[in-house]
């Protein structure tokens, strides 16, 4: 059975009216601007990320911002490589970076299991995350 994964607290109003305002502003009403992107995993799972979070991968903004690529057309991004359970993981670390970007608490130690780490090293290198 193939997942439908939300990610970010106002997915199911977003899903019926998509903005296309600049998302970096701080002074926009979040439920009014959002906007998200679908990652589809090598094994059909599908992600919707708000594009916020979804930005703090570099080849995710890249792919979704320029028209040139299909992704940037379709607002979804297909991730052979890369199954449901290593995507969500990574938008686990996603979300904690945009978190953790300039925090000045102490940032804690991001958890991964010891079954995962050679295949999410391999996804993050593919993403370009670090």
């Amino acid at each position: 059975l193939k997942g439908v994964h939300l990610f970010g607290p106002w997915v199911p109003r977003a899903l019926a009216v998509m903005a296309t305002t600049d998302i970096d502003s701080p002074h926009l009403d979040p439920a009014e601007t959002f906007s998200c992107l679908r990652l589809v995993s090598a094994d059909g799972h599908q992600f919707y990320l708000d594009r916020k979070i979804a930005y703090e991968c570099d080849t995710f903004r890249k792919m979704a911002e320029q028209d040139a690529f299909k992704e940037g057309q379709t607002n979804e991004i297909k991730l052979p490589t890369i199954t449901g359970k290593l995507l969500e993981k990574v938008i686990e670390y996603l979300y904690y970076k945009y978190k953790y970007t300039d925090s000045k608490v102490p940032i804690p130690e991001f958890p991964i299991d010891d079954d995962i780490v050679l295949d999410l090293l391999l996804a993050a290198n593919y993403l370009n995350l670090y």
